[in-house]
């Protein structure tokens, strides 16, 4: 376990050729619920350039402390400036996106989960991949036809009977497992829970700017409401209307 004390925290966001890291606010949604994970990056009013983005340009955004910054979202851009969406908003998607806009029409012949997925993803262009690794029986046939990647993927499930999960993240994609996680943070009372309350059998703990964790993650929680691991189902970062960066953090 790790107790950090978090103060100042800063943001970097790139899209496309352009990296910013002021006169923006951003919202980062991640959930066990949903296949992928989504951002927007907003304009304020005094930093409102002229952006010629397009459809899957590469987009990051980066949270941190001391000048120390990790990853919280990489993907890219699904709905350029001011199209779509808000005005002056930038919509972003994970890497999943590569998969939805992948068409696969195959039949595949004497095959497991994992040769079809493994397939479906090398179509798509993703390389780093983790797959369960465990045995299945061969079918015999398996036609896929006119669907997009992540179609073809809930199709491999349901022709196999499976309900797996399947996720990316830090650009790998997840097929029945988790990644790994290196250190289990504490959020205690009175030192870095701002807020924590339950409502619809979940619990949000609110905190400032916690880059470090994900969905799946596990996390200890010191309060006097609850208290003890817990495993993360949802995060949302964004900017408050004081403009201050923080992060919810469902359980």
């Amino acid at each position: 376990m790790e107790t950090l004390e978090l103060f100042y925290p800063q943001i970097a966001a790139q899209a496309g050729p352009y990296k910013l890291d002021q006169g923006i606010e951003f919202e980062i949604f991640s959930a066990k619920s949903s296949y992928f994970d989504w951002a927007k990056i907003r304009f304020t009013e005094g930093f409102q350039p002229e952006i010629s983005l397009a459809r899957k340009d590469p987009a990051a955004i980066e949270l941190g402390y001391d000048g120390i910054m990790e990853e919280v979202f990489t993907g890219f851009v699904s709905h350029p400036y001011n199209y779509g969406g808000g005005v002056d908003e930038i919509t972003l998607k994970d890497e999943m996106l590569l998969l939805e806009d992948t068409q696969i029409n195959n039949t595949f012949l004497d095959t497991t989960p994992q040769e079809v997925i493994s397939y479906i993803l090398a179509q798509a262009g993703v390389g780093k991949r983790k797959l369960n690794a465990q045995g299945y029986p061969t079918r015999k046939k398996l036609p896929i036809r006119q669907m997009s990647g992540v179609q073809a993927i809930n199709a491999v499930n349901a022709a196999w009977n499976l309900k797996k999960r399947f996720f990316f993240s830090g650009g790998v994609f997840y097929w029945d497992e988790k990644p790994e996680q290196q250190k289990v943070y504490t959020f205690e009372y009175g030192v870095n829970i701002i807020n924590l309350v339950r409502f619809g059998g979940v619990w949000e703990l609110k905190t400032v700017s916690a880059p470090f964790i994900r969905h799946s993650h596990k996390i200890n929680v010191i309060h006097p409401k609850i208290s003890g691991e817990q495993e993360v189902t949802k995060v949302v970062s964004s900017i408050n209307d004081d403009g201050f960066i923080r992060t919810k953090i469902y359980f």
